[in-house]
């Protein structure tokens, strides 16, 4: 009885322990419409080498985020679909070294139509879709953010309802 007891709590803390960034690497997951993208210059300055791109280099992470996140950071996972029309869509992971990180990285962003947030542990999922077609019987940018959604939910991520923008009043002073 005992190595049974041992064995599943050896079972548990390994499903804990065992988190990777790489458990949301997006496999087998096509947008219609669009193709993972090609490295193209503005990648490369920004040190992205391949599709899917993983880091934990802070110096790769600060051209991407703002230096006090970069900080806050612990590795980075993205996956960019593309089309000819310069259409994008994929997914951003960040992978924080702490709560309070990850807390603070959600306060200080908003709703956009483009995008959802999703939270799982310390990794917090932006998936995006700027996809432009509009063709009846084809997948919408709307399209591509469920299905990126059901992807991640379906790994136990749950979609986080950020502050929404506020408008700015413009007026002459």
């Amino acid at each position: 009885m005992k190595k049974i007891l041992l064995i599943i709590g050896f079972v548990y803390f390994q499903s804990f322990s065992a988190q990777s960034i790489m458990d949301f690497d997006l496999k087998n997951v096509e947008l219609q419409g669009m193709k993972p993208a090609a490295i193209d210059e503005e990648m490369k300055s920004i040190g992205i080498t391949k599709i899917p791109f993983l880091t934990d280099n802070p110096d790769i992470i600060s051209k991407i985020e703002d230096p006090e996140t970069t900080a806050t950071i612990k590795n980075f996972y993205t996956f960019t679909y593309n089309n000819s029309r310069k259409d994008d869509g994929g997914v951003m992971v960040y992978e924080f070294k702490t709560k309070k990180d990850l807390d603070a990285f959600l306060a200080k962003n908003f709703e956009q139509s483009n995008s959802r947030i999703l939270v799982k542990g310390l990794f917090c999922i932006n998936i995006w879709s700027d996809y432009g077609l509009n063709v009846k019987g084809k997948e919408t940018s709307e399209d591509h953010l469920n299905k990126l959604e059901k992807y991640y939910t379906n790994l136990g991520a749950k979609r986080v309802k950020l502050q929404e923008m506020q408008p700015t009043d413009v007026t002459d002073q």
